[in-house]
């Protein structure tokens, strides 16, 4: 009985684990844009008429106000990219511990190698696009 409940229960215990950590990480991440949004919104109702607004638009603090607005493409590269190596070492690892020991994990292994390898791929891609993208715009074209 055991024999057959340790390799069912095992690999789904660690993809229910890892379904959790995408899942809070996702979670926190959107109860801190809804905090931004809350912060923002109330700072922006502090200003009376767009004069003031204006002026303090022109300030070093209005500056840095409105650069959190703009998009970054190199934090998501390098989101995409850690997804990658944090995958594709998961899925070696399992790998490994499919050939050392007599458990089966050679699946879980290749889907997480697999996706480790579609994350690094394309944050390759977008950084190349970006790149690309960013010259354009220089060029005026």
């Amino acid at each position: 009985m055991e024999e057959i409940l340790i390799p069912t229960i095992v690999p789904a215990i660690v993809f229910g684990s890892c379904i959790a950590i995408v899942w809070l990480i996702l979670k926190f991440r959107q109860l801190r844009v809804e905090k931004q949004a809350e912060i923002q919104q109330q700072l922006l109702t502090k200003f009376e008429s767009a004069g003031e607004l204006s002026a303090f638009l022109d300030t070093d603090s209005g500056q840095q106000f409105m650069r959190q607005f703009e998009s970054n493409p190199h934090r998501m590269v390098l989101a995409m990219l850690s997804l990658g190596i944090v995958f594709s070492f998961l899925g070696l690892g399992f790998l490994a511990l499919t050939a050392a020991s007599n458990t089966d994990f050679l699946y879980p292994g290749i889907i997480l190698l697999v996706l480790g390898i579609g994350f690094a791929t394309a944050a390759a891609v977008s950084r190349r696009l970006s790149a690309q993208w960013q010259r354009d715009d220089q060029l005026g074209g």
